[in-house]
């Protein structure tokens, strides 16, 4: 379930991973999963955003698509303005939103290896094949 979890969600991954140790440190493991996620999405979104705002300065200065998108929807026309966009600025809104999606799995990757890290520290339970460390036999004095 974890590894399932892993691949849809890191920010709930963090949750029910046992390796992580106590629920503050699963919490800021969360959050900063969360915030990664967040600035990748808010980057990605800028760059469609700027590149489907050439596209509509296409489409105005052209009466015929103009025409076209007047009766669209909202989502039909954002995909109709991407589509009007020029050619590079197209290629440099994917290369920047590959660069970003390249640098969050990165960062997820740091920010995973932390809080592993922070919680056997902590607790010194765990061990790198995630068995549980054997107790102590009792000295006998």
């Amino acid at each position: 379930m974890s590894k399932v979890l892993f691949l849809v969600s890191p920010t709930l991954n963090s949750f029910v991973d046992p390796r992580k140790g106590t629920t503050g440190n699963k919490i800021d493991c969360a959050m900063h999963h969360f915030t990664n996620s967040l600035a990748s999405n808010v980057q990605i979104g800028a760059a469609a955003g700027i590149t489907a705002l050439a596209g509509r300065a296409v489409v105005k200065k052209t009466p015929e698509l103009a025409a076209k998108v007047a009766g669209m929807g909202g989502v039909k026309k954002f995909f109709q303005y991407l589509k009007a966009a020029p050619k590079p600025l197209k290629i440099a809104a994917g290369i920047a939103a590959g660069l970003s999606l390249l640098y969050r799995t990165y960062k997820k990757g740091t920010i995973e290896q932390k809080y592993i890290d922070r919680a056997q520290f902590v607790d010194h339970t765990f061990t790198l094949d995630r068995k549980e460390k054997p107790a102590s036999a009792p000295v006998k004095a």
